[in-house]
């Protein structure tokens, strides 16, 4: 059985590159991308009218996202890793917590300012129709609670910094 090992935070704290990396250095380890399941229900399996706005809302991402995640960790011996934003306490519960009784999970959360995120946001090659804009004085309060840690410093560390201060951590 695998390892789950969840990397949380606003849009623009660098999940992802964050998540690249540990799949790098951990030799066996998948990267799963809940944004995939998102975009397929977004443009293939929700009708226009019905879609929400933000694919969390959805039912069906929560379910699909947490039995996903739990059927790659069941099922492949090494390190599945996923970088996704869950802010909401009780979509945590049903995908993250989900995950946990279940499998070993790992969870952090990279923290940044307000003004970090924002400013990563503005460089960013990808359009993502100013996403972390519409949702950071949302979910970066949400994030500091209790639930959401551990935190690891992504405003003033490096992806790679951050990335060795999880394996360091999961190693311990």
């Amino acid at each position: 059985m695998g390892r789950v090992i969840w990397i949380n935070g606003c849009f623009s704290a660098g999940k992802t590159t964050v998540a690249t990396l540990l799949v790098e250095r951990l030799g066996q380890a998948f990267l799963l991308d809940p944004e995939s399941i998102g975009a397929t229900l977004r443009t293939h399996l929700v009708p226009p009218e019905l879609y929400p706005g933000d694919f969390q809302e959805l039912d069906l991402w929560r379910s699909f996202t947490r039995d996903a995640v739990l059927d790659a960790a069941k099922r492949f011996d090494g390190f599945v890793v996923v970088p996704m934003t869950i802010a909401r306490g009780d979509y945590f519960d049903q995908v993250i917590g989900a995950v946990g009784r279940e499998v070993q999970l790992d969870h952090f959360t990279l923290m940044a300012s307000r003004e970090t995120i924002l400013g990563r946001e503005s460089t960013r090659p990808d359009d993502t129709g100013d996403w972390a804009q519409k949702t950071v004085d949302r979910v970066l309060p949400a994030l500091e609670d209790a639930r959401f840690a551990e935190h690891i410093n992504a405003e003033t560390q490096t992806a790679e910094q951050a990335a060795q201060e999880i394996l360091l951590r999961i190693t311990a």
